[in-house]
């Protein structure tokens, strides 16, 4: 059985949850806060790109569902199957109907946080992951999630990628990569300044994509 949630996560998830989602001209936002932006559209295409590109049927997962833009950029790229994780009801009564949409597939929506997942070994292609974790636990949180998620999901040759806001991956998170995948990439993409939007929340129009995948043992 996966482990319960400490009380840190299961206040900060509470938290989440009790705020409003809505979706404006510009994204998603919880509360007052924005969440997610239409503006990453090509952002999201460039991690499609890199975990779908060259695999044929593949079965996704995301971690996080934001707007669903992401879900909408693999679209055309044929996955056999969508899996999104998302704990916000809220969100997922406003998104998943704009994702069942676009997508050919089997669209599978688990309303929990990704640390109660128990999905079946080797059964995934494709991971994106991007998530709002409590202050001071988004790396720790990242180690726990691909030693107990994306590599006993993900099959041999599976692709891993995430969210990362800026030019340089943290050290910490080099450090997992390295030590579970034996190749990973980063390619830089950037949101032009008169692309962002007037509520953009991120502190750089900067990202990379990182890209890494499973040994084929």
């Amino acid at each position: 059985m996966p482990p319960a949630l400490d009380e840190v996560h299961l206040h900060h998830l509470r938290e989440l949850c009790a705020r409003p989602a809505m979706i404006d001209d510009e994204g998603l936002r919880l509360g007052g806060t924005y969440v997610m932006f239409f503006a990453e559209s090509a952002l999201m295409a460039e991690h499609a790109a890199a975990l779908l590109g060259d695999q044929h049927r593949a079965h996704v997962l995301e971690i996080g569902l934001g707007l669903g833009v992401f879900a909408q950029q693999i679209a055309p790229l044929r996955p056999a199957r969508y899996t999104a994780v998302e704990p916000h009801p809220a969100v997922v009564d406003l998104v998943v109907p704009r994702i069942r949409e676009h997508l050919p597939c089997p669209v599978v929506v688990v309303v929990e946080p990704w640390q109660v997942l128990d999905l079946e070994p080797e059964s995934i292609d494709a991971i994106m992951y991007d998530t709002w974790p409590p202050d001071g636990h988004a790396d720790a949180d990242f180690a726990s999630f691909v030693e107990r998620v994306a590599i006993p999901v993900l099959r041999p040759g599976g692709r891993f990628s995430f969210f990362h806001s800026g030019t340089e991956l943290p050290e910490a998170r080099v450090e997992v990569l390295d030590h579970f995948f034996p190749g990973w990439s980063a390619t830089k993409v950037t949101i032009p300044a008169n692309q962002l939007p007037s509520g953009w929340t991120k502190p750089t129009g900067d990202f990379l994509v990182p890209c890494a995948r499973k040994g084929v043992q």
